[in-house]
């Protein structure tokens, strides 16, 4: 059994944690029962040895590297300490700006305003070539729900795909580290959920922006996106298990 740690940026409001459970929940969902999960609060505590870990997956947050505070500085040092042991690493959302920023990116608030719901990213030519989307088409639909974006990327960090509204979906550090900016973790119940807590804010979002969905278009067209949890599936295969 591989021994992964979910290294948890944040949890999910408390309104929905009854309903939907917590990022947890959502990626052993996908992961399977062969995986053995363990979690780390980062933000309460952001260092942890990585040394017995077989992978780390850095999960999304409702926090804000925009304005990074303390633990996230620290956790910017684990994540590259883990790519430097070769350890795979995978970031989603918040995790994946994480490691934007930890390698001499920028995070900023997207000026496209909010991305949520069931969309489509296209792989680059780099991405149609990495194991992380080995076996995918170039268009895959993905669920999203995120507020911040990687603005730039530093030296040496690859955009493996990009989308309507944000640039960099996903990203590649070295030969162990990767970010997705979409949710793999996530299925149609957990986004509509997360679209419905957000209605207000959604919907004010998308009255200032032209061609911008309301909270009814985003629900009309949200689904469960299998492409996407292969891209777990591809890095438990081609990273993990090869580590």
């Amino acid at each position: 059994m591989r021994r992964l740690l979910l290294y948890k940026n944040g949890e999910t409001d408390p309104l929905m944690r009854g309903e939907i459970g917590c990022y947890e929940r959502w990626f052993g969902r996908v992961l399977g029962d062969e995986i053995s999960l363990e979690i780390h609060l980062a933000f309460e505590a952001a260092t942890r040895p990585v040394a017995g870990y077989d992978g780390v997956i850095l999960s999304g947050s409702p926090a804000s590297l925009v304005e990074p505070t303390g633990w996230m500085h620290e956790a910017a040092a684990f994540v590259r300490d883990a790519d430097t042991r070769g350890v795979p690493v995978l970031g989603v959302c918040f995790g994946h700006q994480l490691v934007g920023w930890a390698w001499g990116g920028s995070v900023r608030v997207n000026p496209n305003g909010w991305e949520v719901g069931t969309v489509e990213v296209t792989l680059t030519d780099e991405g149609q070539r990495d194991p992380l989307f080995d076996g995918l088409p170039p268009r895959i639909s993905v669920n999203q729900s995120h507020r911040d974006e990687v603005g730039s990327i530093g030296p040496g960090v690859r955009c493996l795909a990009s989308g309507d509204k944000t640039a960099y979906q996903a990203i590649a550090v070295s030969e162990h580290t990767r970010g997705v900016q979409f949710h793999p973790e996530m299925d149609r119940v957990v986004v509509r959920r997360i679209i419905e807590h957000r209605r207000r804010i959604l919907d004010a979002d998308a009255a200032g922006r032209p061609h911008a969905r309301n909270v009814e278009q985003l629900l009309s067209v949200v689904s469960d996106t299998p492409l996407a949890e292969r891209v777990l599936a591809n890095w438990l295969h081609h990273f993990v298990k090869h580590a």
